[in-house]
């Protein structure tokens, strides 16, 4: 009893915090969801299944010959054309809904009337009508032309009458049952300004015009939980249905625009690298890469951490300086950000230096101490270490032995142990162990 009332609610908040936008939930909720959608790959039906079960594809002669042959190519009847079709890979053709034998365009006079008569609906203003038909000439002229063509116009149709839930929904229907559709430029314009309509319903610089009133939640113009989370998903529906078209770009800069306004640094981070190595003739190609250096430095949280993201943040600072020479703005801007980087990098080596004077490993401690006013003589860091270079040249210093596994042959292999030529199993452990052990400091 108290599980299911502590379920009911966890429920009841969902839908409270969705209505009222707060962000301490929708923010979480969003990146989940826009992170797994099972949209994106479609699943293999039972028939699929069955058939690779049932086939061999190890028979065939050659790769090439299983590539142009796929399973459900192969497994297709003989038409006309009798066996040729089977054996032969040049008489099939990729459409819309999948490899099958080059026909000439099937007729039917009944399905092109229904078809008509609910287009001419549709032109006619009545959406409602041509919903309904729309929807019937989908599910039962199913994988035919004139399903894919109705399947796309009850989409548009309810996009018309503002059901932005539906039509998502029926777009994404379309390009799952048809993944080479004639419609998918208008599909991914679609769906591109459906996300754009729910992203804007959290964003407070949009125009009031484009704000929807609170019951747009239960009449289908808006999801009834996380409207934000639905636009990114609907963001990335758009790059992976159409990865080299004119939005495609846009859609990840707006979805690492999001992430970085919602201070998810390291996501943002990968959407920029995204952007910036699949659209280089973007026109947004600086502005991500400004902000993907942006969102490294914001996404460092100090030198007792991970230092990867400075090195990648200053890669990207000589890639910008090489692509955009002439922006001189830009440029001091990222020369600030290499002495920051630098700053920064001195003071992991000052802290790797304090460590080991801390433990009493006085020569690695001058190593790392002596690396500073060698590369960055000007950082502030390079006084306090040669105040410890001073101190270190006082202290007393002992002699520590190599590692005993480091004097056998073959020593530069660490996994090289001595009499089998592999390791020996627990005894070759037990002797790296004991090396390791007999020296703690031979490691250093």
């Amino acid at each position: 009893m108290l599980r299911a009332a502590a379920l009911r609610s966890l429920g009841a908040l969902a839908v409270v915090g969705g209505l009222s936008g707060c962000q301490s939930f929708s923010v979480p909720l969003a990146q989940w969801r826009s992170s797994y959608d099972s949209g994106l790959a479609k699943k293999l039906t039972k028939d699929e299944l069955a058939g690779a079960k049932s086939e061999k594809i190890a028979d065939s002669n050659s790769l090439l010959e299983r590539w142009l042959r796929p399973i459900g190519a192969r497994s297709l009847k003989s038409d006309s054309s009798g066996d040729d079709a089977k054996r032969n890979p040049s008489t099939l053709v990729l459409g819309s809904d999948g490899w099958k034998p080059f026909a000439k365009p099937a007729t039917n006079p009944d399905a092109q009337k229904e078809l008509d008569d609910a287009i001419q609906l549709f032109q006619q203003g009545k959406l409602p009508e041509a919903e309904k038909a729309f929807a019937g000439i989908a599910k039962n002229r199913k994988e035919t032309p004139w399903g894919e063509k109705a399947q796309f116009y009850l989409a548009e149709t309810q996009y018309q009458r503002k059901s932005y839930v539906a039509s998502h929904e029926s777009f994404e229907r379309l390009i799952a049952d048809y993944p080479g559709t004639q419609y998918l430029d208008k599909l991914v314009s679609r769906e591109y300004a459906i996300a754009q309509i729910w992203l804007s319903q959290s964003d407070p610089k949009a125009k009031p015009e484009t704000k929807m009133p609170w019951y747009s939640h239960f009449n289908g113009q808006q999801p009834l939980i996380d409207t934000r989370g639905t636009g990114l998903k609907a963001l990335e529906h758009v790059r992976h249905h159409d990865p080299t078209g004119a939005l495609a770009d846009d859609s990840v800069m707006q979805i690492a625009d999001y992430h970085m306004a919602s201070e998810d640094y390291e996501s943002a981070a990968v959407y920029y690298d995204q952007l910036i190595s699949d659209h280089p003739k973007s026109p947004f190609l600086q502005k991500a890469q400004l902000a993907a250096i942006d969102s490294r430095m914001k996404g460092y949280i100090g030198p007792e951490y991970d230092g990867e993201g400075l090195e990648k943040a200053r890669e990207l600072v000589k890639q910008t300086m090489a692509s955009f020479p002439d922006r001189q703005a830009d440029t001091e801007h990222l020369y600030h950000t290499l002495d920051l980087i630098n700053d920064q990098e001195a003071e992991r080596t000052y802290k790797v230096g304090a460590y080991y004077k801390k433990i009493g490993k006085v020569a690695s401690a001058e190593f790392y101490f002596g690396k500073i006013p060698q590369r960055w003589p000007n950082s502030p860091w390079t006084v306090k270490a040669k105040v410890e270079l001073a101190q270190l040249a006082k202290m007393p210093r002992k002699a520590t032995l190599p590692s005993k596994i480091l004097t056998q042959p073959g020593a530069n292999d660490p996994y090289y142990s001595a009499g089998g030529g592999q390791m020996g199993g627990m005894g070759g452990m037990g002797g790296m162990g004991g090396g390791m052990g007999g020296s703690p400091g031979g490691m250093m």
